[in-house]
């Protein structure tokens, strides 16, 4: 029972130390510093060389996931001439967040993870390997954050406007440069 969680951590654990934007040693066999990448690419597919971001990578991974599903469960294929164009099929990745849209985040993978956990006698907990990645990459915490900031903005806006008519202060202005809102800043002549 220890050693497929043994097993399991050790896989994350060189996943987690490959992914890396910088030219990786991949090829260096005769380096140690050539084990996690290579493991990786084994594991998971994605050679940091070639392949960009592991959060570019991840999410042209769930774009073909979901264009298959669709193709198979849906019989809609985006490339068909003779069905409508989906807008959103090639419009940029999004923020790299659970929030505002959680299957951008979770998607196929984690509900696939869930059922095994499931089948071998837990309990059905969805995890995101390849999102958690992503997000303990540089630059995926900020993307997180940025996602949960930009779902809760209207209630901070909705509660900071109630807060505001409740105590009597003069109304917020809004930075030009920041975008944050401040409501003891005085308008600039």
């Amino acid at each position: 029972m220890k050693t497929p969680a043994l097993l399991s951590a050790a896989a994350a654990a060189l996943l987690f130390s490959s992914c890396v934007s910088s030219p990786s040693k991949i090829n260096e066999h005769w380096s140690s510093d050539s084990i996690a990448p290579r493991a990786a690419r084994f594991l998971v597919g994605y050679d940091p060389d070639t392949d960009g971001t592991y959060k570019d990578y991840q999410w042209e991974n769930k774009l073909h996931i979901a264009k298959t599903m669709q193709r198979h469960l849906l019989n809609w294929n985006p490339d068909n001439p003779n069905q409508l164009e989906d807008p959103d099929y090639y419009a940029p990745r999004p923020n790299h967040s659970p929030l505002p849209n959680p299957i951008n985040y979770f998607h196929f993978e984690s509900l696939v993870i869930g059922a095994a956990i499931y089948g071998a006698g837990g309990v059905f907990i969805p995890i995101p390997i390849d999102s958690i990645i992503g997000t303990l990459e540089p630059g995926g915490g900020d993307e997180f954050v940025a996602g949960l900031s930009a779902t809760f903005a209207p209630l901070r806006v909705l509660t900071v406007s109630f807060m505001d008519d409740a105590l009597k202060l003069p109304p917020a202005q809004q930075h030009e440069t920041s975008g944050y809102v401040n409501a003891h800043t005085t308008p600039q002549d």
